[in-house]
């Protein structure tokens, strides 16, 4: 089944509880369409609803604390994830079939995030979700460049050399189980400090490789090479 995925961005200067006018990084992928359902934008534990897209660059003007979520400031850097109302729930899902129209899913009583994993069917912590030990997503290729990480636990299979990694919707390096993702490795891929990793080696069959984020450099750190 085909998924929808989050809008992600981040605040480009902070804000306090009662502003009604804020500023994001981007603003692409958010839209105020009229006759259509409003979007809304999750910013640390607060929903809210855009109103207006503009008119200034980064702009969005929206209705602070939107179900109930309590207002409140948020620093500069702060992530922030848009979407359908619908993406965003008040409880961790149960089975297949709680709002699979989305991946990541938002708990917005608590923050956590949650992947409808292909391998097992079931709803599996996401990334900053520490509720639950990780369990495996969709299993990534090696490329001779740039992957996606699918989750923060994951195989990868091939043997080509890998440059960097994608930030994933809703891996946030700034808080709490956000700034890591482990790798089983199912071959013998490397990986390269051409793009955001900070020291290049090589992957040992069936032994986890988890990269940390590291907001000094502005790199992904192996736990080990060989």
């Amino acid at each position: 089944m085909a998924q929808n995925t989050l809008t992600q961005t981040t605040l480009a200067a902070k804000i306090n509880s009662s502003q009604n006018t804020i500023t994001v990084a981007s603003t692409t992928g958010i839209t105020v369409a009229p006759n259509t359902t409003a979007t809304v934008i999750f910013v640390d534990m607060e929903l809210m609803t855009v109103l207006q897209v503009g008119p200034g660059a980064g702009e969005l003007i929206v209705a602070r604390g939107a179900n109930g979520t309590p207002a409140a400031g948020h620093a500069s850097g702060a992530m922030v994830l848009a979407g359908s109302p619908i993406f965003f729930i008040d409880h961790d899902p149960q089975g297949t079939t709680d709002n699979a129209l989305v991946s990541p899913l938002v708990n917005t009583e608590n923050g956590r995030q949650w992947l409808l994993s292909s391998i097992t069917g079931t709803w599996v912590p996401g990334f900053q979700n520490t509720a639950e030990p990780p369990v495996v997503t969709a299993a990534v290729a090696s490329a001779a460049g740039v992957i996606l990480p699918s989750g923060p636990l994951f195989h990868v299979t091939g043997a080509l050399a890998i440059t960097g990694f994608t930030t994933p919707v809703g891996c946030d390096a700034t808080v709490v189980g956000g700034s890591q993702f482990t790798i089983i490795t199912d071959g013998t891929f490397t990986w390269t400090t051409a793009g955001n990793i900070a020291v290049l080696g090589t992957a040992v069959v069936n032994r986890p490789l988890t990269f940390t984020w590291d907001a000094t450099n502005s790199k992904w750190c192996p736990s080990y090479v060989s």
